[in-house]
C-alpha cells in the first residue's frame, strides 16, 4: 500500500509538528500548527501525535464524521478545553470506504491530478505578509535581514488571531482543535476504482508532486530563488536563518490497487 514516505522537519533543533498516519484501514498525514504566542496548552506537535495515534486505530466501520468527532473529543479531553491550545489537521486514505478524508489544507493527487482544499484565510494572511515583504525590498532592505526579522510575518499577527478565532467557524477554517468541526470542513473524496496512486501531503510542499523525489526538488527550488517565500503560492512565514525548509512537511504515496 505505502510506495514512498518521508517526515521532515524544518530544523534539526525543534521537534516535528507534522507526523504521518499509518494503521491497518487508514494511511494519511497529520500537520500540527505553530504554537502561537497567545496559544495555552499544548502545542501542534503533541496534538499531531495524539490525534496520528488515534486515527491510525480507527475501525473498519468508521465513517468521516465519527473520526472527526472522536479525534475532536481526545482533543478536547486531553488538552483541557476546547480551543485552549493549538491545533491539527489531517488528510487520510480510508481503505474500506476507499475515501480521502481532510480537514485542513493537505496535498491530495490521485493519479498525478490535484483535488484543491477549499479556500481559507489563510491565503489572505500569506498574501498581506508577501506585500509587506515586497515593500521593504522595493525599499533595498536585503532579504537576509528579512529572514532574519520578517517583518512580513510581524505585521499579520493579528490577522492570524483572526484566523484561529476563525477555526470551524463560518469564514475561517476547519481544524482538530477541541472545538465541533462543522461537516463543511469536513471533506470526504471519493477515490474511482481506476486511480492507481494516491499522494497525501501537508501544506509543508507548496507544490503538490506524484513523487517524493519531485516534491523535494521542487521544494528545494522553491527555497533557492525565493527564501522569503513570497511568490505564488505565497507562505505566512518564509526560511529562517539556520532552518532547512520554511516549515515541517509529511509526504505518503500510496498504491491504491
Amino acid at each position: 500500500m505505502i510506495v514512498e514516505s518521508a517526515l521532515v522537519p524544518r530544523t534539526a533543533t525543534e521537534p516535528c509538528a507534522d507526523r504521518l498516519i499509518v494503521g491497518e484501514h487508514v494511511a494519511g498525514v497529520a500537520d500540527g500548527a505553530t504554537k502561537k504566542p497567545w496559544d495555552t496548552g499544548p502545542d501542534g506537535a503533541e496534538l499531531a501525535e495524539a490525534v496520528a495515534g488515534h486515527l491510525a486505530g480507527l475501525a473498519a466501520g468508521c465513517t468521516a464524521r465519527e473520526a472527526v468527532d472522536s479525534a475532536t473529543a481526545l482533543v478536547r479531553g486531553w488538552a483541557g478545553g476546547a480551543g485552549l491550545g493549538s491545533a491539527v489537521t489531517f488528510c487520510v486514505l480510508f481503505r474500506p470506504r476507499r475515501e480521502i478524508w481532510r480537514v485542513g489544507e493537505a496535498r491530495i493527487l490521485l493519479d498525478g491530478v490535484p483535488a484543491p482544499p477549499r479556500p481559507s484565510g489563510e491565503r489572505v494572511v500569506a498574501e498581506a505578509r508577501a506585500l509587506v515583504v515586497r515593500r521593504y525590498l522595493a525599499e533595498g532592505v536585503p532579504a537576509a535581514e528579512l529572514l532574519a526579522e520578517d517583518p512580513g510575518r510581524a505585521a499579520v499577527q493579528e490577522l492570524l488571531r483572526a484566523l484561529v478565532g476563525l477555526r470551524n467557524r463560518p469564514h475561517g477554517g476547519g481544524a482538530v482543535d477541541g472545538r465541533d468541526v462543522p461537516d463543511l470542513f469536513v471533506e470526504v473524496i471519493p477515490v474511482p476504482a481506476a486511480v492507481q496512486e494516491v499522494v497525501l501531503a501537508t501544506d509543508g510542499y507548496p507544490e503538490p508532486a506524484a513523487t517524493l523525489a519531485e516534491a523535494e526538488r521542487l521544494l528545494a527550488e522553491r527555497l533557492a530563488r525565493d527564501p522569503l517565500m513570497i511568490e505564488d503560492p505565497p507562505e505566512t512565514k518564509g526560511l529562517r536563518p539556520g532552518a532547512d525548509s520554511f516549515d515541517d512537511r509529511a509526504y505518503l504515496r500510496l498504491s491504491s490497487a
